[in-house]
């Protein structure tokens, strides 16, 4: 134990240092994700028995309850699930995800801290766009090779991903935050470089956005956007966007616009609809417990009343009907408790914090977050390793500055 006493702030950097790393690892290593998250796990529970603060959180009750009472239905799904085995690894990946959320909340502590990690945070998105920019023109990226992917509407980009919609997820997660520090290092002129840095950046991600051709992406972002604009009150700023997007309506290519299918109807529509249709028949059949985490592709079957033969054995691309279908609708409505807890405080700190300077870089992390959320809708993010992690750490992260520049964060 005095070991332990004398090593907490040491325990505390290399879980900080693991962070970091584990920010990186999400753009391109499963693997490393893993022993990032390990180290810093084991070095967090170091720091937290030597600074003998064990009994207390970085999380106010207010999220806690929801925060709580959902792992525990999650963990519990596993014992009534319809295939247990694929369960039992679920709940391990959702512990996880929980487990990072308070971590980045706990670890990212001061002013410090945040800079360092925003100084990590852009030099390694400004890699991640040049990757992307490779793998368009040269034909595969940089560190996996994945080569681009070719559709109707032209090429699409991955990036290191492997997938064009966990890219676009990664990046509307991003694109707000790095506009928000861009934007706040620009104002201080010994940054100078950064700031150009973090411009460039910007406007490449944007391009590259538009390079994924993930639609749901895109208009998640338009619409995390604008729902903040309008919560904050911002309306020329909602009149110039709306101008925006007036004109690149024109002038996108209209088979971006529209995917057709061999029988001209709209394919992604078409497809999500027998999708949720499905989804809503294992909802109907176990409203109140699911199938079981993780269980959804091999339980559906049994549920399925249509039986339609498109798009068998995906997911629902809907990540809030699918979490009911696997753990009920329960376990759905405390996910969004925790979520309208989480918005309604932060929004509401926010205008406190103590240092202005600090204030759009939260901006950017809630906008990125809400942009996220939408996509849900749409997508398969929520039950997919990298982009849940992604949400994950970016709302401890988020809490992070609330708590660091805002002490009344830490009150119940």
């Amino acid at each position: 134990m005095n070991f332990l006493v004398r090593m907490a702030p040491a325990l505390r950097v290399i879980s900080f240092w693991a962070l970091c790393f584990f920010w990186v690892a999400l753009t391109f290593s499963k693997a490393f994700i893993e022993i990032s998250f390990t180290t810093a796990l084991i070095a967090w529970i170091g720091w937290k028995i030597g600074s003998r603060s064990m009994n207390s959180l970085a999380i106010p009750k207010s999220l806690a309850i929801p925060f709580l009472v959902y792992t525990l239905i999650i963990i519990a799904s596993a014992f009534w699930s319809d295939f247990p085995k694929e369960s039992f690894r679920g709940v391990f990946k959702v512990l996880e995800n929980m487990m990072l959320f308070v971590l980045v909340a706990e670890i990212f502590q001061s002013r410090e801290d945040m800079r360092k990690y925003e100084k990590i945070f852009l030099g390694w998105f400004a890699f991640v766009v040049l990757n992307g920019f490779w793998q368009y023109f040269a034909g595969k990226d940089l560190l996996r090779g994945f080569p681009v992917l070719i559709s109707h509407s032209g090429k699409r980009v991955t990036a290191s991903f492997g997938s064009y919609g966990q890219f676009a997820s990664f990046l509307i997660c991003s694109i707000p935050f790095l506009a928000a520090a861009g934007f706040s290092l620009k104002a201080l002129r010994e940054r100078k470089p950064l700031a150009v840095l973090a411009c460039l950046t910007f406007a490449g991600a944007i391009v590259l956005l538009f390079l994924t051709r993930s639609r749901g992406a895109i208009i998640a972002f338009v619409f995390g956007v604008i729902l903040f604009l309008v919560i904050r009150r911002k309306i020329w700023f909602l009149i110039l966007l709306a101008a925006v997007l007036a004109g690149g309506y024109f002038l996108l290519p209209r088979n971006m616009i529209l995917h057709q299918d061999r029988t001209f109807k709209e394919q992604s529509l078409l497809e999500r609809h027998y999708l949720w249709d499905r989804a809503l028949s294992v909802i109907q059949a176990r409203p109140w417990t699911g199938t079981g985490i993780n269980t959804y592709i091999v339980a559906y079957s049994k549920y399925d009343r249509n039986g339609n033969w498109r798009v068998r054995n995906y997911y629902v691309h809907n990540g809030y009907l699918q979490m009911a279908a696997e753990t009920g609708l329960p376990s759905l409505l405390l996910f969004l408790w925790f979520l309208g807890q989480y918005f309604w405080l932060s929004f509401k700190q926010s205008n406190r914090l103590q240092l202005q300077d600090e204030r759009p870089r939260v901006t950017g992390l809630l906008v990125g977050i809400m942009s996220f959320l939408i996509f849900a809708f749409s997508d398969t993010v929520l039950h997919n390793v990298q982009p849940a992690m992604t949400l994950w750490f970016l709302l401890g992260l988020q809490w992070a500055y609330q708590r660091a520049f805002n002490p009344i964060a830490n009150r119940p």
